[in-house]
């Protein structure tokens, strides 16, 4: 005669077996003989919840709990099926209870903490991994995971210890290493908004992107890794802090999530500025086109990196097509030119806004030129200028040599951003009229900035600087980018012939796309860096001379350049 005894031995030996349609007949023989049998009602319940049949297995794994609630392994198994059956509230509860039945149980405590961990109790889940540790000091993943709850409560030197402790021991363990490169970075300044103004401890970069390398090298789909290298190579290209090597590094891993995500525009935009770095800013344009075929107008204006890139045309070939420059200025509204500066033959400084940005900044500017003195003519160029910024203008005429424009635009339905590129960007196509009319060197400054006072802001000395030169720019050398190269909160245009058609060229850039609205904030300084970069590779011959924007001691610009 087979004992109940027997026949739960042989359905548990066809459960261990992988049997499982063997198995379960037997379980439910055993609870018809008896419907209470703790075992088989435990091991049944575990059963369907292999079978992936939670519903099903609940009700029994909570009878066979009723019946034992002492038995740690019948709470663990109902701890994972209510896991499993998307119960987070009750599989909380159910593993904090088996945690205090069975403390020695390392991988109750682990999966206790990260419940929690994902739920967004960090308190609660960083006590649970301790106690993982207390019984298993070298569980690796038990100390990534306390070091990320620690973060999540401000404790960053005590994550940054965990997080060293755990590559420590597992020194080939993504987590552990994407982890440590995490805090590294935190440690390095990357925890706040990264500006090209603040300097980054370089070694800690260093120590971060090797381990984020050596992540990678463990697990090439690891995504949380490749999104850190990402993430951290693009911040740095665009605080011109990217040493070569991790821009090199990103560049790789970013081709492998390309063709994971062919639609992910940051990964296109790293690969793209390993190009520009190569001094192949054509390839990297050609490039970030075809990646924007995948997106709709819309979309590629939503999106930093595409919306810079849309602007970019680069090669020898860049320009053609290019309609004249005169040819657009009839689809913009009039120049209304109301007072002409004094005649001359010397620079002209030249500078444009919106009337906002005159009663903020060209005032401060306007007065500093005053006090520089030294007769500097002076051309103010005002977008819907209301009737205070004209007599202001006119007041100032009285004690400056000062001429100035204005145009009327009618905004309505423009978003914020439209508008104030056209503000940035229509001041290129007036100063292609306006040297046109006046045939003389112009100073194109930002309203925003003021004239350094001293022998710093002689202008006459640069003005000496610029001779013999076709245009005068300012340049990052920091290998920021093709819209960040050349800042335009300074330009010198000379009218000699060559000098003409690098202004007139760029206005015809720029008119370009805001005839075809689409253009977006940078176009100003896509533009010249878009025609130099044709001209240089037909071997125009234009003669730039070139300045630092970190030092320029002619003009005081604000903020950070």
């Amino acid at each position: 005669m087979v004992t109940l005894r027997d026949a739960l031995a042989a359905a548990v030996g066809h459960h261990q077996a992988g049997r499982l349609d063997a198995a379960r007949p037997l379980y439910h023989s055993i609870l018809r003989s008896q419907p209470g049998h703790p075992d088989a009602l435990h091991l049944l319940g575990v059963l369907e919840s292999q079978s992936g049949r939670p519903g099903a297995a609940l009700p029994l794994l909570r009878r066979a709990v009723a019946l034992l609630p002492g038995d740690a392994d019948f709470l663990g198994n109902l701890a994972r099926t209510l896991r499993a059956a998307g119960q987070p509230d009750a599989a909380e509860r159910a593993f904090a209870r088996t945690a205090a039945l069975d403390p020695a149980n390392v991988q109750i405590a682990f999966t206790l903490g990260s419940l929690r961990l994902e739920r967004g109790d960090a308190a609660g889940a960083a006590a649970a991994f301790a106690q993982a540790l207390s019984r298993r000091p070298d569980f690796a993943e038990a100390r990534i995971n306390r070091a990320n709850a620690l973060a999540a409560l401000g404790r960053t030197e005590d994550a940054a210890r965990l997080r060293r402790q755990a590559v420590a021991l597992a020194p080939a363990h993504p987590d552990a290493l994407h982890n440590a490169a995490v805090s590294a970075l935190a440690d390095a300044g990357m925890d706040r908004p990264v500006s090209h103004a603040r300097r980054l401890d370089p070694a800690r970069v260093e120590r971060a992107g090797h381990a984020l390398a050596r992540a990678l090298a463990a697990d090439p789909r690891h995504g949380a890794a490749a999104d850190a290298l990402l993430g951290t190579a693009l911040s740095l290209v665009q605080a011109g802090q990217a040493p070569e090597w991790l821009l090199e590094r990103a560049a790789a891993t970013a081709l492998t999530v390309l063709r994971r995500n062919p639609r992910d525009t940051r990964a296109a935009a790293v690969v793209a500025y390993r190009f520009y770095r190569r001094g192949r800013t054509d390839l990297a344009s050609r490039f970030m086109r075809r990646v924007s075929r995948r997106f709709t107008a819309a979309e590629v204006a939503a999106d930093f990196e595409l919306g810079l890139w849309s602007m970019v045309r680069a090669g020898a070939r860049a320009l053609d097509g290019l309609p004249d420059a005169d040819s657009l200025l009839a689809t913009f509204p009039p120049l209304n030119l109301l007072a002409e500066p004094p005649a001359g033959r010397g620079p002209l400084l030249a500078v444009s806004c919106d009337d906002g940005y005159y009663r903020r900044f060209a005032t401060g500017l306007l007065d500093s030129v005053e006090a520089a003195g030294g007769g500097v003519a002076v051309h103010v160029h005002v977008v819907n200028p209301a009737p205070d910024t004209l007599a202001d203008l006119a007041r100032r005429r009285e004690r400056l040599p000062l001429g100035y424009s204005r145009e009327e635009v009618d905004f309505t339905g423009w978003d914020d951003h439209r508008r104030t590129t056209y503000y940035a960007c229509i001041r290129f196509l007036r100063w292609h009229q306006l040297m046109a009319r006046w045939g003389r060197p112009l100073l194109h400054l930002d309203a925003d900035c003021t004239l350094a006072g001293g022998a710093a802001g002689n202008l006459d000395g640069l003005a000496t600087l610029l001779e013999g030169s076709d245009v005068g720019l300012l340049r990052d050398a920091r290998w920021r980018g093709p819209t960040r190269e050349i800042t335009v909160c300074f330009a010198a245009f000379q009218p000699t012939p060559l000098g003409r058609a690098f202004l007139g060229l760029t206005a015809a850039y720029i008119g370009t796309f805001l005839r075809e609205g689409r253009g977006f904030w940078m176009l100003d300084q896509a533009a010249p860096f878009a025609v130099l970069d044709a001209l240089s590779r037909r071997e125009e011959g234009l003669r730039v001379r070139w300045f630092d924007v970190l030092d320029f001691p002619w003009v005081r610009f604000i903020g950070e350049k």
